[in-house]
């Protein structure tokens, strides 16, 4: 029989080896933690454990402010973004540590175009209306060919401090306007000063166009020959420089600044991407809107207005000579997921309403007129071509989007994904054709960023991603969604009840082309709805099916929040823009 001495201590022993026991087993890992599970329990959810900060302890730490936002006006929605340079990286979160938030290319700079804008004193309510509507257009569409246009007026002119020289000045009626322009301009300091009726008329690449958003040389002030003074370019100090030479010279003679400033102020560049609509032009080649101006000023300026967006709208039409491309990868499921692009594309190839059929912009007058009957292409590759040639639409699906409408399914499983489907395979179809089929995901992001937003393709494409499309069959596009469009292309887009929901009727069209689903694009339309309803953020610790997918497809979610953010960023940047501008003509249009 054991002494009760040693059964005591026995049993003491027995009692730390069980709490030493217990202890150093591992514990259930805390979601709240951060630290990640392994292996199955990454999907299993489990209890919380309680902690000393459950128990409700007096709290000894310092107030602490929430960290900033890593840079200003860089969230919209669910769509965050970094600008920065290395932006060329597979996977956004090496560099933001954050899953959720993109680096993109740093804004590229947009030089400051003005013009100067004074309505006249006998204008009515109407004609102040067209002139606004003109502006508009003027407005959109360098801001289209990336520039910052401002509309000046004679305040700015009487800030700048050569003013007080021009006023006790008896001045034509000519020179005092154009004397003001300069003023007005040499306020504001570097960039452009253009003529409100001068437009940007070619492909967003095109040499001069890239000059000016270079910049010029400070030394000179640069004009344009055969457009007397439509536009010129150049920096603060040498504006008010060539002014105060002006001002030197001025007689009761004198109508014209380029008269009074000697030669060697300026540089000349041919106007190869200009377009100028005065009144001289419009006489001449348009004289069925010259007529119309005489006889109902408001009528002919809204006619010059209409006249310009056609003139826009074909100039690229002509830009792109092998139409536009909609991708549509895997068509056998994506009929409803391209829909949206196929509308746009459709409205974009339509030949725009014009007061003079058939007619070219003052610049170019052998160009290649919209022909009803030879309109341009529409095709659906199932892979992206690298070619300037052709404009691309291009529609993102999130990996969860795309299995889902694969298995004609939302109800989609773990052991699903990750036994029978292969990961990546939309960024791997349209890239297939560029870069073959051995590389992996990682390249394939980078190479399909760079299509994206490289400094090379801007102007050839346009990148949305699905859940941000219509989520009906047969339903046109948010009107919202088209104005900002306009912003991009530069022109207006035609619009009917197949194109813009504001004008669609009861009757519901559907555009459905060639490999519609057997379920048919109504069934793809209600997969598509339920899959953004998976998609909305959640208040759980648990990992939801959407996780995994987006984990098992890393390349394809990459991209798809990268084109997320890089369109949410466009619309931020116009905003803040028109923001900027909102107490001046032409931002929009007076009721």
């Amino acid at each position: 029989m054991i002494p009760h001495r040693s059964t005591a201590l026995l049993t003491i022993v027995v009692f730390v080896a069980l709490l030493l026991v217990i202890f150093s087993s591992s514990p259930i890992p805390d979601p709240s933690s951060g630290e990640p599970a392994t292996g199955a329990a990454k999907y299993i959810p489990h209890p919380k454990l309680p902690s000393l900060s459950d128990l409700h302890l007096p709290s000894f730490h310092p107030t602490v402010h929430t960290p900033p936002e890593p840079q200003p006006n860089s969230t919209s929605g669910e769509s965050k973004w970094l600008s920065d340079w290395s932006w060329i990286n597979p996977f956004s979160s090496s560099i933001t540590l954050d899953e959720n938030r993109s680096v993109l290319p740093p804004l590229r700079n947009r030089p400051f175009i003005y013009t100067y804008y004074e309505p006249n004193k006998g204008n009515d309510r109407e004609e102040d209306n067209a002139d606004a509507q003109l502006l508009l257009a003027w407005r959109r569409a360098w801001f289209a060919q990336g520039f910052r246009p401002v509309i000046l007026g004679s305040g700015e002119a009487m800030k700048n401090q050569l003013y007080e020289l021009v006023q006790p000045m008896d001045l034509k009626p000519e020179l005092e306007s154009e004397l003001f322009r300069w003023l007005a301009w040499g306020h504001m300091g570097d960039g452009m000063l253009a003529d409100w009726h001068c437009f940007p008329m070619a492909r967003y690449d095109d040499a001069l166009l890239t000059y000016l958003r270079r910049g010029t040389d400070p030394a000179l002030i640069t004009r344009f020959d055969r457009v007397e003074n439509a536009l010129f370019a150049g920096e603060k100090s040498r504006i008010n420089e060539a002014i105060k030479e002006a001002v030197k010279k001025v007689d009761g003679q004198s109508t014209s600044m380029v008269d009074l400033i000697p030669t060697e102020f300026f540089k000349v560049e041919e106007p190869s991407a200009l377009a100028v609509y005065d009144s001289a032009s419009i006489t001449s080649h348009y004289p069925t809107v010259a007529e119309k101006i005489v006889s109902s000023p408001t009528a002919g300026r809204l006619a010059l207005v209409e006249l310009i967006n056609a003139h826009l709208h074909n100039t690229f039409q002509n830009a792109f000579p092998a139409g536009i491309a909609v991708l549509k990868p895997f068509p056998e499921h994506t009929t409803a997921l391209v829909e949206p692009g196929l509308r746009l594309a459709k409205a974009l190839v339509q030949c725009p309403i014009s007061p003079v059929p058939l007619s070219c912009p003052p610049n170019l007058q052998k160009c290649h007129p919209c022909d009803v009957e030879k309109p341009m292409q529409i095709s659906q590759p199932m892979t992206y071509r690298n070619t300037t040639q052709v404009f691309t639409v291009g529609t993102l699906p999130h990996p969860f989007t795309l299995i889902s409408l694969q298995q004609n399914s939302t109800d989609v499983t773990t052991r699903h994904i990750r036994r029978e489907t292969e990961r990546d395979v939309w960024l791997a179809e349209v890239t297939k054709e560029h870069l073959g089929l051995e590389i992996g995901g990682s390249p394939r992001a980078v190479v399909f960023k760079r299509a994206v937003a490289d400094d090379a393709v801007v102007g050839t494409a346009l990148w949305m991603t699905v859940e941000s499309m219509p989520p009906q069959a047969g339903q046109s596009l948010p009107t919202e969604l088209l104005d900002e469009f306009e912003w991009q292309f530069g022109f207006q887009i035609p619009r009917d009840g197949k194109v813009d929901a504001k004008n669609e009727g009861e009757k519901k069209e559907s555009v459905q082309q060639a490999n519609p689903s057997a379920q048919g694009v109504e069934k793809e339309y209600e997969i598509l709805k339920q899959a953004r309803e998976f998609l909305k953020p959640k208040e759980s610790n648990r990992i939801g099916i959407t996780d995994v997918a987006e984990a098992w497809n890393l390349a394809d979610t990459e991209v798809w929040r990268f084109v997320r953010a890089y369109r949410a960023r466009s619309v931020v940047e116009r905003k803040k823009w028109e923001e900027d501008e909102r107490d001046f003509v032409g931002v929009k249009l007076k009721a």
